[in-house]
């Protein structure tokens, strides 16, 4: 057992658990924490990913506001020149 685990294992003893149910009862508590628990470094690793993911969706949204930009610009110039013709 790790230190958690020894300590653990004191306080259900000290709470009157049976040492038997109480050395079952250890493993179980450090698999399902490390199995569900996330460390400083998890969190950091996934502050980092989204990081990246938000500079990505915002370049992306840079380029499709240009295009559209681009797009709304060329129709107007496209109007106002068949404007201009038909006066």
């Amino acid at each position: 057992m790790r230190a958690f685990g020894i300590t653990f294992y004191d306080a259900l003893v000290g709470a009157n658990v049976p040492p038997d149910k109480a050395s079952a009862l250890v493993p179980a508590m450090e698999r399902e924490m490390f199995e569900r628990l996330a460390t400083k470094q998890d969190l950091q690793a996934l502050q980092s990913t989204i990081a990246q993911q938000l500079l990505a969706l915002e370049s992306r949204l840079k380029h499709d506001r240009t295009v559209r930009l681009g797009t709304l610009l060329a129709a107007s110039i496209g109007l106002i020149v068949t404007l201009l013709k038909a006066f």
